[in-house]
């Protein structure tokens, strides 16, 4: 089995309304996708409509985001994509998200399942194969993720 860099995933959020704290179903902070952009040799692709991000946040010290989102690529095709993963909430990125900062790769563990939804041929890979990534704060509410597709 091999990695396969495929291209650079990076979304920005708003948090327009309080978390769910208290909830018995659990905590969650909703967070609007107002910008997004996918960049990579076979994909460019920039955000089609807003998403959300319903993340769940545990007492195990980590963040469950659950994004949606809609993307169209450069050449007019529409792509869903759903996320799912873990976010670490070490001290650095704690500090960098309260002082609107970047983290390095290695800061915190971001590690995410990617899916995609695609119906023109020419991306096909998209639908059939397994993609990774791990990710980073680039500022506040806005996250930059590698993402590999699984060979």
């Amino acid at each position: 089995m091999n990695l396969v860099r495929e291209f650079l995933y990076r979304i920005s959020t708003t948090s327009p309304i309080p978390s769910t704290r208290g909830s018995p179903f659990g905590e969650r902070m909703y967070a609007a996708i107002v910008e997004g952009e996918i960049e990579g040799p076979r994909l460019r692709a920039s955000l089609a409509a807003p998403g959300s991000d319903w993340m769940g946040n545990s007492s195990d010290g980590y963040f469950r985001p659950d994004v949606h989102v809609a993307f169209r690529t450069d050449d007019g095709e529409a792509l869903l994509v759903r996320c799912s993963g873990l976010i670490e909430q070490t001290p650095a990125f704690m500090k960098a998200n309260k002082e609107n900062g970047a983290t390095d790769w290695d800061d915190q563990y971001m590690r995410l399942v990617m899916q995609f939804e695609i119906g023109a041929e020419r991306y096909r890979w998209l639908n059939t194969s397994l993609f990774i990534a791990r990710g980073r704060l680039f500022r506040t509410g806005s996250v930059e993720c590698e993402v590999f597709r699984v060979a």
